[in-house]
């Protein structure tokens, strides 16, 4: 998909693959260790010292929460988490259903923290950036990246034709390649959608990146087992009008539902097609969301400001002092409750 091996441009990067003994005595000896989707055997190796470690995470059970009861998944979040609820392992929830999943596990949710994935943010000038925006002919919306089952394109396919059958003038560019391309491309070709939807190959992020620029709106509607979804992050630092499912990881961290962002009730195609109208009819609304999803990205979900709060929550924790009030919004706040449900739970503005 374009993007570039980075193991060997830091000289940071320890190859686990290349020198194992000087990676786990990393693990053995470090004050401090996030682990990822790392052998087991780090996280043992810092639990035997009782060193300060976080599990850096998305959700454990995307399949279903009933998955919990299956043997092997159950051994695999107790050897994982449960077993070290005691000790000096922390959370960060790389989804939003990261923390309510564990709980439901027996973990304890003041040791959760919220995280995610950050890709690099952007500085942009954005009168110029809207200005770029404007000359679109139609509102343009966009989607890009794989086309798998689970990225539920062929809902804004749907929406898109509902607002075309209402004489609605927009356009639909499609980038990406997968599984899912044929069938969309049939849907096209049987509805007549082809200027209304346009269907390009797999690009490299910058080019990616151009689009984004050029693009009004941005839907994401993927199902839950999307585990953060960081090209969430790309379009809103694009200042795109973001439209994300709530079964995307990041749609509860990242959107404030019509403030930065819209978030709709995952595979509803009615209330999609709702929100679709609703900003490609408003030039205005979709600039006041594009500039406000920019400064959430700028401002507080990066990884310069991630970085600093994950310092500060360290040295609060190794000092005795209390960790879970330094931040009430963004990185490392603590952990809230996500199930699969809480969009109709909370109500968010429907």
């Amino acid at each position: 998909m374009g993007y570039s091996d980075m193991n060997m441009q830091y000289p940071f990067v320890v190859r686990a693959y290349e020198d194992e003994r000087a990676a786990m005595e990393i693990a053995r000896t470090y004050d401090v260790a996030i682990i990822g989707n790392a052998p087991l055997e780090y996280l043992q190796q810092r639990m035997k010292k009782n060193l300060l470690t976080f599990r850096f995470c998305e959700r454990s059970l995307k399949k279903g929460t009933w998955r919990r009861f299956i043997p092997r998944t159950r051994k695999k979040i107790q050897e994982g988490y449960i077993k070290y609820k005691d000790q000096n392992l922390y959370i960060l929830g790389a989804s939003s259903f990261t923390a309510a999943d564990l709980v439901l596990c027996g973990f304890d949710l003041n040791k959760c923290l919220e995280w995610g994935y950050f890709p690099e943010v952007e500085q942009k000038n954005l009168d110029e950036l809207f200005q770029l925006k404007r000359k679109n002919t139609v509102p343009e919306i966009l989607y890009a990246g794989r086309l798998l089952k689970l990225k539920h394109v062929m809902d804004t396919v749907k929406a898109v034709q509902y607002l075309v059958k209402r004489s609605v003038e927009v356009h639909f560019t499609i980038i990406g390649d997968g599984e899912s391309t044929g069938e969309i491309k049939r849907y096209i070709q049987k509805n007549h959608l082809e200027r209304y939807i346009t269907m390009l190959p797999f690009m490299t992020p910058q080019e990616v990146r151009t689009y984004m620029e050029r693009a009004d709106i941005y839907v994401f509607g993927s199902n839950f087992y999307e585990g953060w979804g960081a090209v969430v992050n790309e379009s809103m630092n694009s200042a795109c009008a973001v439209i994300v499912s709530h079964a995307v990881g990041s749609a509860a961290h990242l959107i404030e539902n019509g403030v930065n962002g819209f978030i709709y009730p995952f595979a509803d195609v009615k209330k999609l097609t709702e929100i679709l109208n609703i900003l490609v009819l408003d030039k205005n609304l979709r600039e006041k969301i594009g500039r406000n999803a920019y400064k959430t990205l700028t401002q507080l979900w990066n990884s310069e400001v991630a970085a600093e709060r994950f310092l500060m929550v360290c040295n609060a924790i190794i000092c005795g002092e209390e960790y879970g009030t330094i931040y009430d919004e963004g990185p490392c706040r603590p952990a809230r409750l996500f199930k699969n449900n809480w969009i109709g739970e909370n109500n968010i503005g429907y």
